[in-house]
């Protein structure tokens, strides 16, 4: 890695996933991070990924990106879900990074804490953690949502992985010299943890101006669309209860209604969506088609952590919102001025009803998420006159 000019101070991200402002929440809140510390540094990406070959994201990155792959057998084994595990060849090349110490250094995710222990020491005195999720308490809300579905083995896995990692915040979190949530409400519990510095509350954030707007929703439409990563539980859980709770008492109110369901679902939960007659779109490449013929969204989320940004895309899109308490938790969001709220069956599908028969009632929700959207989650991102190379994948 070379060393950054000396014109200009300097910041370094610490990441597993390719910043992209598409793509699911992970990699656009590991963009929000780029645009941020680009608009003022010189910045370094450092990807240690999982996969072999991270894909690139559509658009120039806003900093050199550096690839570390491993080579070997983890240093040290904490059998944790998710929890990154650095070999001999991935520590001595974090150790080994040249240049001056940044004025900035991000570390994406609390599962990246023992890739960060093998930075040099001045930078780990100056290392911010972003958790964006409390990974604890989103691993509780995980064991929650088996419960519910009856799933006892994986309940217990879950909460005993939320213990560890509850232990491991504890020990670590207060090295860093700033942590950073997603969710006021988490920042605000941990900052009260013994010895920790500071806390911040740092919300996801969308380009609001990066797509052209959408036409308002089709005259008469019925659609109602779901759009998330239907491998992450808590997003399965959603269309699910959804499917058989609340669309059996929605189609006795609007028979016609269309539901769309967007993202990457293997092929069991395929089968269960289209049994209850539930349209499902594999992978979109652009999603603005679909939010096109939407008549609105929905987030029927009941479990996960962080806030959520399909609750933010609904407003950049400018579509209306139907919304459990957990979808909108960590958001500025008001119940029947940002979005219609419920947490059980019966009034989410009279909810969803108003807002196919009444569209006045949607274009208020619509005129007021975009307000808040825009003065409290948009993102501007820096200009792209970037150095040479800045972009390009490096060993």
């Amino acid at each position: 890695m070379s060393a950054a000019p000396p014109s200009k101070s300097r910041a370094v991200l610490l990441t597993h996933v390719v910043p992209s402002p598409q793509g699911v929440g992970l990699v656009r809140r590991a963009w929000r991070w780029a645009c941020e510390l680009a608009a003022v540094h010189e910045l370094d990406i450092v990807v240690v990924p999982r996969e072999a070959d991270p894909p690139l994201p559509p658009v120039p990155l806003p900093g050199r990106l550096h690839v570390l792959r491993g080579a070997g057998p983890a240093l040290h084994r904490r059998h944790l879900a998710d929890w990154f595990e650095p070999d001999a060849t991935i520590a001595a090349a974090l150790a080994a990074l040249p240049g001056p110490v940044p004025a900035r250094v991000i570390v994406f995710r609390f599962y990246l804490h023992d890739m960060a222990a093998h930075l040099p020491p001045a930078w780990r005195a100056v290392a911010e953690m972003d958790c964006d999720d409390w990974e604890s308490a989103t691993r509780l809300s995980l064991a929650g949502l088996a419960l519910r579905r009856a799933r006892v083995r994986r309940a217990v896995k879950r909460l005993w992985q939320a213990w560890r990692y509850r232990r491991l915040e504890r020990r670590f979190l207060p090295s860093y010299r700033v942590v950073h949530l997603a969710a006021a409400e988490d920042a605000a519990r941990v900052s009260r943890w013994p010895g920790m510095g500071e806390v911040r509350a740092t919300p996801n954030r969308v380009v609001v101006d990066a797509l052209p707007a959408l036409p308002p929703p089709p005259a008469g439409g019925r659609t109602l669309l779901f759009v998330g990563a239907l491998f992450y539980p808590p997003n399965e859980d959603a269309v699910l209860w959804f499917a058989r709770a609340v669309l059996p008492r929605l189609r006795r109110l609007v028979p016609e209604v269309e539901i769309v369901v967007a993202g990457t679902a293997g092929p069991s939960l395929r089968r269960k969506l289209a049994a209850h007659g539930i349209t499902y779109a594999h992978a979109p490449a652009d999603l603005r088609p679909l939010y096109a013929q939407a008549s609105a969204i929905i987030a029927p989320v009941r479990g996960g952590g962080g806030t959520k940004v399909k609750v933010l895309e609904a407003w950049h899109y400018r579509r209306p919102l139907v919304a459990t308490s957990h979808a909108m938790r960590g958001l500025q969001g008001e119940a029947g001025r940002h979005a219609l709220v419920a947490d059980t069956a019966e009034p989410f599908a009279r909810h969803c009803a108003a807002l196919l028969t009444d569209p006045a009632l949607g274009a208020r929700l619509v005129g007021e998420g975009e307000k808040l959207l825009r003065a409290q989650y948009s993102l501007t991102p820096p200009p792209f006159g970037l150095p040479p190379g800045a972009g390009t994948p490096r060993a």
